[in-house]
């Protein structure tokens, strides 16, 4: 046999050495592995060589805030936030659509228009599915002159069961029984045929004529008998519509409504308002009667004209809760009620300079 050349000799060499390096690391345990020099298991590549896309987005957006770190992994990494289209290039722009996981375009992002499309006068804001307007009733002769007659409710089917009849009778009996299931089984038979014929019209009113016969009859015309379920329909959603619109008129009202101080109309006039009511914000209680605390004066409220000793209202409140709120003797059944008086004064009047007499129950005066 033919010897190895020197070079194949060394290549063993090398690979035994390499067995034996990492022999010796796994009998050792957790180690290090050092390889010096080139060897057949090949270099170990750079850090740089083995950087993803995912670990390069990160350090070149080292410091920024996460959710861009976040939004720049997710797009070199993730096929479902790249764009589906490459890259054009040259200088001239192409109407694209920037899509996200691989979508195509939708029709109405190529097929319509950036500009706006132009309000007429023929334009309506929401669609009508009522008729056309040739359609709506002229006053003409031959309006209502189409009508299919109606078919009896229920056919008589009868005459079925005399086939059935297998007892003895005379032949003039039989032949009278013979006749009368002919004239039935004919009159059965005209029944049926003018119900299937009526459906058969029907329907085709409904589906090749919903919108009515022009000059003839339509759910337009207030006296229709063909489109009566029809005209129904259109009477209940035009009473929908109209509740909903007033609804909505007075919802958008309340929330476009402004205040006459707020919007400055008739700004410089008087506006015969109370005190600090054309100011948009909560009032204090001003009125004499309601709050009559905040109209005492220093005077009065220090050194009060009369101190009631006893009130009988508080008195009638007591009394209610000691007979828990009856009004009857639960004896006799008599009324108990007691009215309650505060007894008229004689005395002193107020001293001079005192305004609030009133203040003194009970008090006439001399």
């Amino acid at each position: 046999p033919a010897r190895p050349s020197a070079a194949a000799r060394r290549e063993s060499n090398s690979d035994s050495a390499a067995a034996e390096e990492i022999a010796k690391a796994s009998r050792v345990g957790r180690g290090s592995l050092r390889f010096q020099g080139p060897t057949s298991l090949g270099a170990m590549p750079p850090p740089g060589a083995t950087a993803t896309a995912g670990s390069m987005s990160l350090s070149q957006s080292r410091g920024a805030h996460p959710t861009l770190r976040m939004n720049s992994f997710l797009r070199s990494t993730d096929a479902g936030y790249q764009h589906a289209e490459a890259p054009q290039q040259g200088d001239r722009f192409i109407r694209k659509m920037a899509t996200y996981g691989h979508v195509r375009p939708s029709v109405s992002f190529t097929s319509e228009p950036r500009v706006t499309r132009p309000m007429k006068e023929h334009c309506a804001v929401d669609m009508s599915n009522l008729p056309t307007t040739f359609m709506d009733p002229r006053g003409e002769d031959k309006e209502g002159s189409l009508s299919y007659p109606q078919p009896p409710k229920e056919i008589d089917d009868s005459f079925i069961k005399l086939y059935e009849n297998h007892s003895l009778m005379l032949p003039s009996e039989r032949y009278k029984e013979h006749l009368h299931m002919k004239k039935a089984e004919k009159q059965w038979r005209e029944d049926r045929a003018n119900l299937f014929l009526y459906r058969k019209r029907m329907n085709v009113l409904e589906r090749h004529y919903p919108g009515g016969v022009t000059g003839l009859d339509g759910p337009l015309h207030p006296n229709t008998q063909l489109y009566a379920e029809r005209r129904q329909h259109f009477v209940n959603q035009e009473e929908r519509k109209a509740t909903h619109g007033t609804g909505r008129l007075d919802h958008l009202h309340h929330q476009r409504r402004a205040d006459d101080a707020t919007a400055a109309r008739m700004y410089g006039s008087d506006p015969n308002l109370l005190r600090s009511q054309d100011i948009c914000m909560q009032r204090k209680c001003v009125d004499p009667e309601q709050h009559p605390v905040r109209f005492i004066d220093t005077h009065e409220r220090l050194f009060p004209s009369y101190s009631p000793e006893w009130d009988p209202q508080r008195a009638a409140a007591i009394r209610s809760h000691d007979v828990r709120g009856k009004t009857h003797n639960i004896i006799s059944g008599t009324d108990n009620h007691i009215e309650l008086k505060v007894a008229q004064r004689w005395d002193m009047p107020p001293l001079p300079g005192m305004p609030n007499i009133a203040s003194h129950p009970g008090y006439v005066p001399p």
